[in-house]
């Protein structure tokens, strides 16, 4: 088991790493929690393809079914969720594990951030995304006139990785999360190239650089208020992508054309030399995410979204540029100025 501390001021998270962890988990958790009674929130695509082999790992656990999607990450699944825990006797004693993808992990962390002031919680991501980013370093959050507006710092105790969940995508150039594993090549370990071109890939190789990746900054910039905030390349085009697309773009995909977008405007400014914007661009193509913006959105509209990101300071964005592979700079921009020097 490959196990990585993650160890801030205000509190700790252990990232565990294991093939056929879930079987371990309920096990893990009475070891951890004696006494605790188990709070499982999962989604209803995890529920219909684990759900048997969950609740015969947890017999006694409370187990909640949110529907699929990203329109469950609402203030009225928050609600619902909340109420299934009073009637049901939920104190902070008690533990919350978010089992899902990040759509997951973002909610199950906000519910149990703010129960009762906030609770145990552990977090099972059964996606590359989640296993990746999502899941590490404590944001969590929902949906509200904009993505991830409404939300908390909160970590998790523990994050625990099973690669196993991925076992039903054999092919690893399918895999939902490999745009947040190409930005950790872009920004931080330009080693992660070289595993790309692996055959056959180790997923599981990848799945803990990355980790380590996102944990080194963390443990720097806890609150996004310096470091932090290299994580949001490519996350400042994409997450108005999302949004004018309604969701219906999934996030890696999005996350990809922001990062070509970021690239470009790295090399109007000056900071980037083409080499290095193709590099990222080919690697993308590579796991056949897109590189082009859609056809039916155009920059100027993404300005407009642009000015509702919660990373917004007044007109300033702090915008993330790769220099060099492994090697990033952060430039105040105008939403306006975005858009011209993406152009």
């Amino acid at each position: 088991m490959k196990t990585i501390d993650l160890k801030t001021t205000t509190g700790d998270q252990k990232i565990l790493i294991e093939k056929g962890l879930l079987k371990n988990t309920a096990n893990l958790i009475q070891k951890e929690y004696p006494g605790s009674r188990v709070i499982i929130i999962t989604d209803s695509t995890i529920d219909q393809i684990y759900g048997k082999e969950i609740k015969a790992n947890f017999t006694n656990a409370l187990y909640l079914v949110v529907p699929e999607g990203e329109e469950s990450k609402d203030f009225k699944t928050v609600i619902d969720l909340s109420e299934q825990l009073v009637q049901n006797g939920i104190t902070r004693h008690d533990v919350i594990l978010g089992l899902g993808g990040g759509m997951v992990t973002d909610l199950a962390g906000f519910v149990a951030s703010i129960y009762m002031r906030g609770m145990n919680y552990m977090v099972m991501p059964t996606t590359l995304l989640g296993m990746v980013d999502a899941a590490i370093g404590g944001k969590t959050g929902i949906d509200f006139h904009g993505k991830n507006l409404i939300g908390t710092i909160y970590l998790a105790d523990f994050v625990l990785i099973d690669p196993d969940f991925l076992k039903s995508f054999p092919d690893p150039h399918k895999l939902h999360g490999m745009g947040e594993v190409i930005k950790y090549a872009g920004i931080i370990n330009a080693s992660l190239f070289e595993d790309f071109e692996k055959k056959p890939m180790d997923i599981v190789t990848i799945i803990e650089k990355s980790a380590q990746a996102k944990t080194n900054v963390v443990m720097q910039d806890l609150r996004e208020e310096g470091m932090r905030k290299i994580l949001n390349f490519g996350h400042t085009f994409g997450h108005a992508i999302e949004l004018a697309m309604n969701f219906k773009l999934h996030h890696d995909k999005a996350i990809s054309i922001g990062m070509v977008l970021a690239n470009q405007v790295a090399q109007n400014l000056g900071k980037q030399d083409a080499e290095i914007g193709n590099k990222i661009k080919n690697t993308l193509e590579q796991f056949g995410l897109p590189t082009e913006l859609p056809s039916e959105l155009t920059l100027n509209e993404l300005a407009e979204l642009i000015k509702k990101d919660k990373k917004r300071k007044g007109e300033i964005i702090d915008f993330i540029v790769v220099t060099e592979l492994g090697k990033t700079e952060i430039i105040p921009l105008k939403p306006e100025e975005l858009v011209k020097l993406a152009a």
